[in-house]
């Protein structure tokens, strides 16, 4: 864990206030910086039954772009180093929160008010050169302890769905972190979009994991999930237990994301780089691709950030890297629409561990809408009636050839394109019907993986389609 900077606390009394409530007040000045982290102590006595939290900082924009931000959380008596700790996180979405063991702001977990050391935890984005100021208001309230709520986690299986591709959203948010949706309204969005499922992928909280269950779906599968916000690249923690919590306070040389990284798939999880080459500071990643299982190449409108990611996908891929590519719309609320893009799996039902396995193993692809439906096959010569499919290997005996086949529909005005470690080898225009198809044959080893692209107006190029890869002889030298 990384912790830089002072916060300079003061406790001040407040005439006025009534009997059953205790105020606190702190400040301080944080310097220049992203790589900071605060701890504010305060003691909660016995009797108390809701902390409430108002913050205020120093603005800072240029251009209106806010480039100050303090990012809020709470940890209670366990301490700030341990998950039993965490009670909630919002970033930089709010400035006031509160808790108590009946109920909580999104983004924080309702529970037991124990009397002890609690932590305010600041997170500052300082890039003012001159540092930012900030003020925090704790209220302490005393009385009879609220009756707990019944923990609503998400379900791991939509029963009689079997063998099929499933559609689903790896990235979005809800009001637990800094989306507008409440969850039942992103439930109702998704299903309208065509989704089976979709990963609840909350800000460095796990509160909206615990509540999914309470929220009717109609038959869409929610995957407990987190997107591990760090200071140095962001990551979706995918098919964890609702009630885990990732923790996000390192850097890469701390390298603790390892330990992060096992622990999620120890849990049955996996491990995706979110919108790796995004241009934002922090967001770019920066922990390598050693231990991650997955990239999310397309985030939302494709953009030319998606275009590297996509480069770097492919590098991977020719280095004999089996990691999947994956995509997700990271939308917000209605000004980024949902399901586009969105992957597409080919799972033995529609449950988080046979969509965390398909996906791990990348038999998916990627579609900007329901609408876009693509097949990719290959076949060796030796056994014509043996066919895999995106994610899988085809063993190829020597002297015999690999037949790869790929369709598309839904796509009019587009290119089908097939590429190898060689590049593009195959291309064909789609017709008005919207629908494709092309077949290729070759006796050299690698992969074989499809794009579908549209011309836009501007003359740019816009992912429609998008599969994993393929692969064929030499299988066996592969390494993830």
């Amino acid at each position: 864990m990384s912790q830089s900077g002072t916060a300079v606390a003061s406790v001040s009394a407040h005439p006025g206030l009534r009997a059953a409530e205790e105020q606190l007040h702190f400040s301080g000045r944080f310097p220049f910086g992203i790589d900071q982290w605060a701890y504010v102590p305060f003691d909660v006595p016995p009797g108390t039954r809701r902390i409430s939290v108002t913050t205020t900082h120093g603005r800072f924009s240029l251009f209106g772009v806010a480039l100050n931000v303090l990012d809020l959380g709470m940890f209670g008596p366990a301490g700030h180093d341990c998950a039993e700790g965490f009670r909630g996180w919002s970033g930089g979405a709010r400035d006031e929160f509160t808790l108590s063991a009946a109920d909580a702001t999104p983004g924080y977990l309702p529970g037991p008010i124990d009397a002890g050391r609690w932590e305010l935890a600041l997170g500052p984005v300082v890039l003012n050169p001159l540092g930012m100021s900030w003020e925090a208001h704790v209220t302490l309230e005393r009385g009879v302890a609220l009756p707990e709520p019944t923990p609503s986690p998400v379900r791991a299986v939509v029963h009689d769905h079997g063998n099929g591709w499933y559609r689903g959203d790896l990235h979005l948010h809800t009001v637990h972190s800094d989306g507008t949706y409440r969850p039942e309204e992103l439930a109702a969005v998704a299903r309208s979009a065509g989704l089976d499922f979709i990963v609840s992928t909350e800000h460095n909280t796990n509160s909206a994991n615990e509540i999914w269950s309470a929220v009717r779906t109609e038959g869409l599968l929610v995957v407990a999930g987190e997107e591990v916000t760090t200071r140095h690249g962001h990551w979706l923690a995918v098919g964890l237990s609702p009630h885990v919590w990732v923790d996000w306070r390192y850097v890469p040389r701390d390298d603790a994301f390892a330990a992060h990284a096992a622990g999620v798939r120890a849990g049955g999880g996996m491990v995706i780089a979110a919108h790796p080459a995004a241009p934002l500071p922090g967001s770019a990643w920066e922990f390598g691709y050693e231990r991650v299982d997955a990239l999310e190449v397309w985030n939302g409108l494709w953009t030319p950030d998606d275009e590297v990611a996509l480069r770097i996908w492919h590098r991977l891929l020719t280095q004999g890297r089996r990691v999947a590519a994956v995509g997700g719309s990271d939308s917000h609320g209605p000004r980024q629409r949902v399901a586009r893009p969105h992957t597409v799996v080919h799972a033995s039902e529609l449950s988080t561990l046979a969509l965390i396995e398909s996906l791990r193993g990348g038999r998916c692809y990627l579609a900007e809408s329901a609408a876009v439906t693509m097949t990719l096959t290959a076949v060796c010569s030796a056994d014509p009636t043996a066919a895999v499919g995106p994610g899988e290997a085809l063993p190829v005996p020597p002297g015999a050839t690999v037949t790869v086949s790929a369709e598309v529909s839904g796509a009019p005005g587009a290119v089908l394109t097939l590429i190898t470690t060689a590049g593009c080898v195959a291309r064909t225009a789609v017709d008005a019907s919207g629908a494709a198809s092309l077949r290729w044959t070759t006796a050299d080893g690698g992969f074989a993986r499809v794009e579908v692209r549209r011309r836009s107006r501007a003359g740019t190029s816009a992912m429609v389609a998008l599969s994993n890869p393929v692969w064929f002889s030499p299988a066996d030298g592969a390494r993830r």
